[in-house]
């Protein structure tokens, strides 16, 4: 009866990973196909998203109706990059009692 367990259990585990084997290959099918039907798309002219029923008279008026922004001159941006990570006041007193008591107490 103490076997009989284990051999469940293995069983089991057996089970799981032929299953995981076997949909993982059913996974791969379908991304080959997928990637298939993309490229197919592709050649036939079906990946791109066109509109066709919006007329040009209509892309006109929407164009017209966004007011233009003045072409700003780039600013020179040169952020001042610190190069020490710790505050210039910090006090390490506190942390260099505590590194003495750890070192004390070893």
């Amino acid at each position: 009866m103490s076997r009989l367990i284990p051999i469940i259990r293995n069983s089991f585990i057996r089970l799981e990973g032929l299953l995981y084997q076997l949909f993982g290959f059913v996974k791969q099918i379908f991304v080959w196909l997928n990637q298939q039907l993309k490229s197919l798309a592709k050649l036939l002219g079906l990946a791109e998203s066109q509109y066709f029923l919006e007329d040009e008279a209509q892309r006109q008026k929407t164009s017209a109706a966004e007011p233009e922004l003045p072409a700003s001159t780039p600013q020179n941006f040169s952020p001042t990059a610190n190069s020490t990570r710790r505050r210039p006041d910090t006090s390490m007193d506190y942390f260099r009692k505590l590194a003495q008591q750890v070192k004390t107490s070893k």
